[in-house]
């Protein structure tokens, strides 16, 4: 049985040079269709996060309708989902844009952190605004 080899032992081609970590190359189709996907799916999310960002701030037309005979509205939860809203998408904006680039970094995949920050976006845009729509009671 022979010994093991030791690191000083092996060709020079096979070890990482000084300061230097083994990865394996980015090359080869699933990784280039997993950067590219990434790529494409965080600029559909900044679009999609500058419109959910808007039109958050577009739900506050909807507090005109507060001065009407009969209409309620709580003016403290729609100041506080117009003005938090969209500062709340860019934040989720911001860490799919970050974990997206650490998992690529990785080597890992990231096509799926970018879909989730894209469905994190939709989600915070429907929830303003039903958080403003239960804000605004009409009477009449």
């Amino acid at each position: 049985m022979s010994a093991p080899v030791t690191p000083s032992e092996r060709p020079a081609t096979d070890r990482p040079g000084p300061g230097r970590r083994a990865r394996h190359p980015l090359v080869g189709g699933r990784r280039v269709a997993d950067l590219v996907a990434t790529i494409v799916l965080l600029a559909i999310d900044a679009g999609v996060a500058l419109v959910a960002g808007w039109g958050i701030v577009f739900l506050s037309l909807g507090f005109g309708s507060c001065t009407a005979p009969g209409n309620r509205c709580d003016e403290t939860l729609g100041g506080v989902v117009v003005y938090a809203g969209p500062v709340l998408v860019a934040l989720v904006l911001a860490l799919t844009v970050v974990f997206s680039v650490l998992r690529l970094t990785r080597r890992r995949l990231a096509w799926p952190v970018a879909v989730t920050g894209l469905v994190a976006v939709v989600v915070v845009f429907f929830g303003a605004l039903l958080l403003v729509d239960s804000a605004i009671t009409h009477g009449i």
